[in-house]
């Protein structure tokens, strides 16, 4: 399974450098796609974000989160459970590699939610992240 931290997610929803790799990607794999809350709200922000930055218009930014919830509606998209304590044992346990890496804190989430859903790769764009994830033991794609 396939894991986007949010700026690859983004990718599918605003065309800029890296969206045709993550878009090839995405649909070579036939499962769907495990999101959680947290990207959902970080997707919603910065479409939104797009649209304050002049990037795209507020309709398009509104349009795109409505395909998002469409594509949720159609099975592209699941929300699995994830337990809490558990995500947070793995948080703690990777952030042991911020003084190494320089991780941010979101960027640990996401790889720690990664691990807690059984996800065996995980798409970035940020190098630091994407080191965080081969420590945890997730194939990386390169994406640039």
């Amino acid at each position: 399974m396939l894991y986007l931290d949010t700026s690859a997610l983004l990718k599918l929803y605003v065309r800029e450098a890296g969206s045709e790799a993550v878009h090839s990607l995405v649909v070579s794999q036939d499962l769907p796609l495990a999101i959680w809350e947290i990207q959902e709200a970080e997707l919603i922000n910065a479409l939104r974000l797009k649209a304050f930055w002049k990037e795209i218009t507020p309709e398009q930014a509104d349009g795109q989160i409505a395909l998002f919830q469409e594509r949720w509606k159609r099975g592209f998209y699941h929300f699995p459970a994830i337990d809490r304590m558990a995500l947070m044992e793995t948080y703690r346990r990777l952030s042991g590699e911020t003084p190494r890496l320089g991780c941010r804190t979101m960027d640990i989430l996401h790889v720690a939610c990664a691990v807690e859903v059984g996800a065996s790769a995980f798409l970035t764009f940020d190098k630091r992240q994407a080191e965080l994830a081969r420590f945890a033991g997730l194939d990386v794609p390169m994406m640039g």
